[in-house]
């Protein structure tokens, strides 16, 4: 009976899956504003006009799974002292790739007074760049000052299993950003880390299998001998 147990033992350590190194995978928003304003050499513009999406193509998580990601919006600030709100939402799609806009606002308000999330709500139904039905997560609303200053958004567990959801759903996802006011950055950055997903092999779970009938079988000799004795 110790020698099965040890066997069992000896299976269930190899039905553990392989220690592997995670992989982090990072994307850079195309530089759509470049040194406008205060802004850097890979400034994603951030008009108070216009609201915007970007779409992520081409990812296979395929045997992953994502374990961590982040949001990294590089020196970003807004270009005077009124109030502001820049709104970021996670997307399963968006109708075009690349980065796309459109105009929220009159051209002729400056500030931008109207501070409205375009990615929620009835705005959100008629938003032009995204389908009807497409998949929306909020993931945050954020406002600030003058002074650049990296901001750097980390997903919630329950986020990181959304955004699994959305790529596995055609292999890309879009980010929907609606800034009111105008904000001044260097680049926005996503990022995220999979891990191989834990799946034991086929033929361990068979040996394991075995293992268990052989010990469910002893047992139950040694209990009908024992009432045989008697």
């Amino acid at each position: 009976m110790r020698k099965l147990f040890l066997l069992l033992a000896a299976l269930v350590v190899i039905a553990l899956p392989a220690v592997a190194s995670a992989d982090t995978i990072t994307f850079q928003a195309p530089a759509t504003g470049a040194n406008q304003g205060s802004g850097g050499p890979n400034q994603f513009n951030l008009d108070h006009h216009e609201a915007y999406t970007w779409r992520i193509d081409g990812v296979n998580l395929s045997g992953k799974t994502i374990t961590s990601a982040t949001l990294t919006f590089r020196n970003i600030s807004n270009w005077d002292t009124n109030k502001n709100m820049l709104f970021i939402h996670l997307l399963d799609t968006a109708r075009r790739a690349g980065v796309n806009s459109f105009q929220d606002a009159p051209a002729t308000q400056v500030p931008v007074i109207d501070i409205n999330d375009d990615f929620a709500g009835t705005r959100y139904l008629n938003n032009p760049l995204v389908a009807p039905g497409t998949g929306n997560t909020f993931l945050t609303q954020q406002s600030f000052t003058t002074t650049g200053r990296d901001f750097v958004y980390t997903f919630t567990a329950d986020q990181l299993k959304v955004l699994s959801a959305y790529f596995l759903n055609g292999g890309d996802i879009a980010f929907g950003f609606d800034p009111d006011c105008h904000f001044w950055n260097d680049g926005i950055a996503f990022s995220f880390t999979t891990a191989p997903t834990a799946t034991p092999e086929p033929a361990t779970l068979a040996l394991l299998g075995t293992g268990l009938a052989g010990l469910y079988y002893s047992r139950k000799r040694k209990k009908q001998q024992a009432q045989i004795i008697n």
